[in-house]
C-alpha cells in the first residue's frame, strides 16, 4: 500500500462470495487513505450495488464505504472554497463526479431500504434514511458552494426519505426529524446563495449547531412570522409563510427559525462583548467581520419575516447595464470620468427590476471580479450616473450563463482613502455615500472588510489634501468584502 492509497484497486474475485469477500477488506484499507478518491469509491459502489451477498453483507459495506467517504469529505469540500464562477472545465468535472456519487450513494441505501429483513428492523432502516437524507443534503450543499441551483428531484426525494420515517414503528424518543433533513430546511431559509462560499461553510458549521431547533408540524402556526413551510409532495425547498401562504389543497408541514435566529443574535452580542469564538464553540471565522456579518444576515433571514417592500417588474423590452465591480476599480471610476476603458466593464441585461434593485444576466465581457456581498458600480441604459449597489446573490446554472441580485445602496458615491494614525497616507480604497432618506437615514462609509477597527478613522476625500475624522461609526453591513459603517456625527 502507498502513503495515500490501497496498493489494488476494486478488486475482481471469481464468484460473488470471494468478491464480496474481498471488496470487504479493500473497505477496510480504505479507513487509512487520507484522500478521497471519487472515481475509485463509484466503482466500489457499482460492485456493491450489482453483486454483494445479502442484505446484512451490502449493510456492513456500505457503512465501512460511508465512513471512509464521510471522514474526508469535509476536506473534499475546501477545494470548492473560493472559486470564481462560471466554473472552469477542471472544477465542473469534480463538482459532477462529487454529486454523482452522492446520488449513487444516497440510492444504494435507498434499495436497501426496500429489503425486507431492514424493513423489520426501524432502528436499523431509521439510520440507513439519515444516510440518505445527508448524501441528499450534501449534495445540495454543493450546488450552493458553487452557486449552482439545487438539481430537479432532489429537494422531493428529501422530503420522500422524511416522509418515510415518519412511518417507521419507532417510539416517541426517535419521532424527531432527521438531523441531516432539519440542517437542509435551516441552511435553505439561510438563504445560501446571498452568502459567498467562505461565508457558506461558516454558515453550515452554525446550521449544524442550531438544526435541533427545528421542529416540523403538521399543524398550523398561530403566527406566520419566522415560520415557513414545506409541501412534501412537490420539488421545491421551502417558503415563508408571511410572504407566501399555503395555498389550498396543500398538505404542509411547518417549522419556525425564531429560536435559530435568537440564537445568533446571542453569540453575536457575545462577540462584540469580547468573547471568543472558541468558548462560544464556533468555528474561528466568528471572530472576523465575515463570520460577524454572516452571524447578522442569519439572524435577519431567521427571523420575523415582512413581506417585500417592493413588487419586482419583468423586462420584456431587454435593457441593458453596464456593471464596473469591485470598490478599487469602483472608486478609479469616479476619481477619473474618462477611465472607463482603464477598468473592467462588463455588459448585462436587466431581467427585472424594483426601485430598490435588479437582478441581471450576464451577456460579455469580464465577470472573474463579481464576487458575492461586493460594491459594484451600475449605470442601465439612459441612466447619466453610476448607481451604488450590493452583489445580493449570483447562481449560475452552466458555463455561458450567471445571473446576479443588486441591492441599490446609493444614487452616487464620493471617492476617498483611508490615513492611518501617523496622517501617512495610505492607498485604501473608501466610498462615502450621501444620506438618501429613502435608502438610509445617515450618511455612510464603504471600506475593504478589517481597514478600519474600533469603529473610528480618518479619511481624505478624493481631490482633498484634508483629512476628516470619523469618530462615531456604526457596522451596518459585513461581508468577506467590504464593511459599511453608518456614520452618526
Amino acid at each position: 500500500m502507498t502513503a495515500n492509497r490501497p496498493r489494488n484497486r476494486v478488486p475482481n474475485a471469481p464468484t460473488d462470495k470471494a468478491r464480496a469477500r474481498a471488496i470487504f477488506d479493500y473497505l477496510s484499507l480504505l479507513q487509512e487513505v487520507e484522500t478521497l478518491d471519487i472515481a475509485e469509491m463509484d466503482k466500489i459502489l457499482v460492485s456493491l450495488r450489482a453483486d454483494a451477498g445479502n442484505a446484512g453483507t451490502r449493510q456492513a459495506m456500505l457503512e465501512k464505504l460511508f465512513i471512509a467517504f464521510r471522514a474526508r469529505l469535509k476536506a473534499f469540500l475546501r477545494r470548492f472554497v473560493g472559486i470564481r464562477i462560471p466554473l472552469d472545465r477542471t472544477f465542473r468535472h469534480q463538482v459532477g463526479s462529487l454529486q454523482g456519487f452522492l446520488d449513487n450513494l444516497a440510492a444504494a441505501h435507498e434499495m436497501l431500504l426496500e429489503d425486507r429483513l431492514i424493513q423489520q428492523q426501524p432502528e436499523i432502516a431509521l439510520n440507513l434514511m439519515e444516510r440518505v437524507a445527508f448524501c441528499l443534503y450534501q449534495h445540495m450543499y454543493v450546488s450552493y458552494l458553487v452557486a449552482a441551483p439545487v438539481q430537479a428531484g432532489i429537494w422531493q426525494r428529501l422530503h420522500g426519505v422524511y416522509l418515510h420515517s415518519l412511518r417507521l414503528p419507532l417510539d416517541a424518543g426517535h419521532r424527531q426529524a432527521l438531523a441531516a433533513y432539519r440542517e437542509a430546511l435551516l441552511l435553505a431559509a439561510a438563504q445560501p446563495t446571498s452568502h459567498a462560499a467562505q461565508e457558506l461553510e461558516f454558515v453550515a458549521e452554525y446550521v449544524h449547531k442550531c438544526a435541533g431547533m427545528v421542529l416540523l408540524t403538521a399543524e398550523t402556526p398561530q403566527e406566520s412570522g419566522a415560520v415557513f413551510w414545506i409541501e412534501p409532495a412537490h420539488d421545491f425547498a421551502l417558503f415563508a409563510l408571511a410572504r407566501r401562504p399555503l395555498p389550498s389543497g396543500y398538505r404542509a408541514f411547518y417549522f419556525s427559525t425564531a429560536e435559530a435566529a435568537e440564537q445568533a443574535v446571542k453569540d453575536l452580542e457575545a462577540l462584540n462583548a469580547g468573547a471568543s469564538a472558541e468558548a462560544l464553540q464556533l468555528p474561528e471565522l466568528a471572530q472576523t467581520p465575515a463570520g460577524q456579518g454572516a452571524l447578522r444576515r442569519l439572524a435577519s433571514a431567521w427571523g420575523v419575516l415582512g413581506k417585500r417592500h417592493f413588487p419586482r417588474r419583468r423586462q420584456a423590452n431587454h435593457r441593458r447595464a453596464r456593471l464596473c465591480a469591485g470598490l478599487a476599480r469602483f472608486c478609479q471610476l469616479l476619481q477619473k470620468k474618462d477611465s472607463e476603458g482603464e477598468v473592467d466593464i462588463s455588459q448585462w441585461m436587466i431581467i427585472n427590476e424594483s426601485p430598490d434593485g435588479y437582478a441581471l444576466m450576464h451577456l460579455s465581457g469580464t465577470i472573474g471580479h463579481v464576487r458575492i456581498g461586493d460594491v459594484v458600480a451600475l449605470r442601465p441604459d439612459a441612466n447619466p450616473d453610476w448607481l451604488v449597489c450590493l452583489v445580493r446573490w449570483a447562481i449560475s446554472e452552466n458555463p455561458e450563463h450567471i445571473e446576479i441580485g443588486l441591492q441599490i445602496i446609493a444614487l452616487d458615491a464620493i471617492p476617498a482613502t483611508l490615513v492611518d494614525d501617523e496622517s501617512r497616507f495610505v492607498r485604501t480604497p473608501l466610498l462615502l455615500l450621501p444620506e438618501y432618506p429613502s435608502l438610509r437615514n445617515a450618511s455612510a462609509l464603504i471600506a475593504p472588510t478589517g481597514a478600519i477597527t474600533d469603529n473610528r478613522c480618518a479619511i481624505r476625500l478624493s481631490g482633498s489634501k484634508k483629512s476628516r475624522e470619523l469618530s462615531r461609526m456604526e457596522v451596518c453591513e459585513q461581508n468577506s468584502c467590504i464593511e459599511m459603517f453608518a456614520l452618526t456625527e
